[in-house]
């Protein structure tokens, strides 16, 4: 029995012990290859999205209201406004926004213009009433005041050095003078400063998803009993 520790390598009596292998016996015994990692190759990358316009819808003047807001440099200012011939009662602004809207009918189609009207009760020196357009945008509109200071400022001359800076003024939205102001514009002139169309996003199609990667196995190498060292 003791043949079989000194084999298993159990060294319990005095002496020397010889400890042979052979290149052929390493073979054998030499672990299981590694694997080694290899990638399929990829596929081109997916193409980045592409952006197409979408047609701008073509506003229908029918369906909207008119809608503006007036606030006064007191807030004693009184105003009445004129839309479709019927007249409201004095509103006194105040200083801060006050919105107003309007239904403008359904009788308007292209190049049709339409107009409304706000007058401005009780101007006295520091009164004054600042309009904002919101619908339809003011530059779409055409501002002014009716009676005889427009015609003395000259505010239709074809000549713009002529015209009294109170001219642009009124047409920017400053109602500066008792009056009735006149606000006009027509559905090509609204249609033609509505917002540019909001693009819609399309995507390309995306390609086959990128295989796994798979594993080959990689031969293992013969080993080489001249350049390892005995370990133990």
């Amino acid at each position: 029995i003791r043949c079989a520790r000194v084999r298993e390598g159990t060294f319990a009596w005095r002496g020397t012990y010889k400890l042979k292998a052979t290149l052929a016996q390493v073979t054998a015994t030499t672990s299981v290859p590694t694997p080694a990692l290899t990638l399929a190759p990829t596929p081109a990358p997916t193409p980045a999205p592409t952006l197409a316009l979408a047609p701008a819808p073509t506003p229908d003047l029918r369906s909207r209201a008119i809608r503006f807001s007036l606030r006064g440099d007191t807030g004693r200012e009184l105003i009445r406004t004129t839309v479709n011939g019927v007249t409201s009662a004095v509103v006194r602004l105040t200083t801060s926004e006050m919105e107003f809207s309007y239904d403008i009918g359904h009788s308007l189609g292209e190049g049709d213009e339409f107009e409304f009207f706000i007058t401005f009760v009780n101007d006295n020196g520091p009164r004054d009433v600042h309009f904002t357009a919101m619908y339809p945008p003011l530059e779409s509109l055409s501002i002014s005041l009716l009676g005889r200071s427009w015609t003395r400022w000259n505010c239709d001359d074809e000549d713009a050095t002529k015209q009294n800076i109170r001219c642009a003024r009124v047409r920017e939205g400053t109602f500066a003078w008792r009056g009735t102001y006149k606000l006009k514009a027509t559905l090509a002139q609204v249609t033609a400063t509505t917002s540019v169309p909001t693009p819609a996003l399309t995507l390309a199609p995306t390609p086959a998803p990128t295989p796994a990667p798979t594993l080959a196995l990689a031969p293992a190498p013969t080993p080489d009993l001249r350049s390892r060292a005995i370990r133990f």
